[in-house]
């Protein structure tokens, strides 16, 4: 009889540790239908379903973090330089509504890094202005969370991307991209929601600075 009533405790704790809120089910579903998303109005699809869970949701900073990674993926697609900024001009609302509520500090400021990425993208003579943004708001998010990985790779992608006469390229970048890759394999079993995109990326620019070097 003891074993019955502990098995059935058991079962009951299992239940509920698994249990999903409606919160965590839609976006597990909206982050399965971006990891599967391949043409542009897929994207914009999923982007549209991560505000429409922030609308709801209004004290999470998850899916507002998400729309604006989508938007800022969307602007890297859009060859138009005018459409790019109005995408990201999205975007960066979203970031700045993500940390009102007290989001992640280190995820937000290394997606805003990424974003002023992205604002190069639209006209290559922003190179200076935003690649000193981004530099800056990156070691913001390293500071603020030295274990984040996606914060080093995109400071290593800033540097590599850098002219090397300014102290850029592969051979600066590789020592960043090694760090974060160590990071990324920390990080490899986390499950839930949280961000822990960028393992492949990083393992390309690792590639692509073994080339130049």
């Amino acid at each position: 009889m003891k074993r019955t009533i502990l098995a059935v405790l058991a079962i009951a704790l299992a239940m509920v540790v698994n249990a999903q809120t409606p919160f965590e089910k839609a976006m597990k579903e909206s982050l399965a239908l971006l990891d599967s998303a391949k043409t542009t109005e897929e994207m914009q699809a999923v982007a549209g379903r991560f505000e429409r869970i922030a609308m709801t949701e209004t004290t999470r900073w998850e899916p507002l973090y998400y729309a604006a990674f989508t938007q800022i993926n969307l602007s890297f697609r859009e060859k138009d330089g005018d459409k790019k900024d109005a995408i990201l001009d999205v975007a960066e609302k979203n970031i700045e509504k993500a940390l009102e509520i007290n989001g992640d500090k280190s995820e937000l400021y290394a997606l805003q890094g990424f974003l002023y990425q992205g604002r190069i993208q639209v006209n290559p003579m922003r190179g200076m202005t935003y690649s000193q943004k981004a530099a800056e708001i990156l070691e913001k998010a390293v500071e603020t969370n030295p274990e984040n990985p996606r914060a080093l790779f995109l400071m290593a992608q800033n540097i590599y991307y850098t002219p090397k006469m300014f102290g850029g390229g592969g051979k600066n970048a590789l020592p960043k991209f090694l760090d974060a890759k160590s990071k990324f394999e920390k990080e490899a079993s986390k499950d839930g929601i949280m961000p822990k995109w960028g393992a492949q990326s990083n393992l390309r620019m690792i590639e692509a600075c073994g080339k130049e070097n």
